[in-house]
């Protein structure tokens, strides 16, 4: 408990000392999402990460994932296919049903190339700090004191936490806002790489927000590749609020989840078991005194 009360307020702080110097060079991010801002916060979560594993557990932080190799750039490649995969059949299957439909041409102008890039980069920075933040130090001390299913499950919680305020939100965005936590925690219990999930987590965003136009957790950000207009029951599209409130996207997380607990595809990076993560690694199966355990 004084571990994660530690790393909380190392963040924090970190944020408020980083974001406010971000803030002071460009008044701008005190109102917007910038990548100045995003990358100010991906700083901060690896600074709290970096004291808490190297001061506090005598750990190389990369143990918890972040191990900079051959495999992380194919861990992250696979990641962001898988959640590709996952979201896109929301749009198809909108576009089938005659509730998703071309509203303009694809922009061709340097300005949108440059918009569509910056959003881009925008959405990875964001991804990798809520990976960094919630499934790496922490999920790795609450696996080692409660087991993988706790860690999975309040990661989660708290991975939906942190979307309640976001425009338009209702009950079923923060369930599918939970599943997608319980998701992410399942890949990275299986693979043990933060690239692996930061690459499905951008892929979940930009899939919507970029490759289709539509609403990303309430938030249009804006420089689609193809404008879309929408329709359909609220109930199965999200809306305004985009998929993340709808049926539709609620069956391919199941899927998706269905997946990543039975595909013998996952491992884990033997460098990162090398530098001896916090949880424990000899245990095999699926069937740990939690529920939980890896079974490579």
């Amino acid at each position: 408990g004084w571990r994660l009360a530690l790393y909380v307020t190392l963040l924090l702080l970190a944020i408020l000392i980083l974001q406010g110097a971000v803030t002071a060079a460009d008044p701008a991010a005190l109102r917007e999402l910038t990548v100045w801002g995003a990358g100010a916060a991906c700083g901060a979560a690896l600074l709290a990460t970096w004291v808490m594993m190297s001061g506090v557990e005598s750990r190389p932080p990369a143990s918890l994932g972040l191990v900079l190799n051959a495999r992380a750039a194919r861990d992250g490649a696979a990641g962001f296919v898988f959640g590709f995969c996952v979201v896109s059949v929301v749009p198809f299957a909108m576009a089938a049903a005659g509730w998703l439909q071309l509203s303009g041409g694809v922009p061709d102008t340097s300005t949108a190339l440059w918009s569509t890039l910056y959003v881009t980069v925008f959405l990875a920075l964001a991804a990798l700090f809520e990976e960094v933040a919630v499934r790496g130090y922490p999920f790795q001390v609450v696996a080692r004191a409660r087991g993988p299913a706790v860690a999975i499950v309040s990661t989660a919680l708290v991975f939906a936490g942190l979307h309640a305020a976001n425009p338009g939100v209702g009950w079923t965005a923060i369930g599918n806002t939970l599943l997608a936590g319980i998701l992410l925690g399942i890949l990275y219990w299986r693979t043990l790489s933060l690239w692996w999930v930061t690459g499905t987590h951008f892929a979940w965003n930009w899939t919507m927000g970029v490759a289709v136009g539509l609403p990303v957790s309430g938030l249009d950000v804006g420089a689609p590749v193809v404008g879309v207009t929408t329709g359909g029951p609220r109930i199965l599209t999200g809306g305004d609020y985009g998929p993340e409130a709808g049926l539709l996207l609620t069956l391919a997380t199941l899927c998706g989840i269905v997946w990543a607990v039975r595909t013998p595809r996952l491992s884990r990076d033997p460098e990162v078991l090398a530098l001896g993560p916090l949880i424990e690694t000899t245990t095999h199966g699926w069937n740990g005194r939690s529920g939980l355990t890896d079974r490579n």
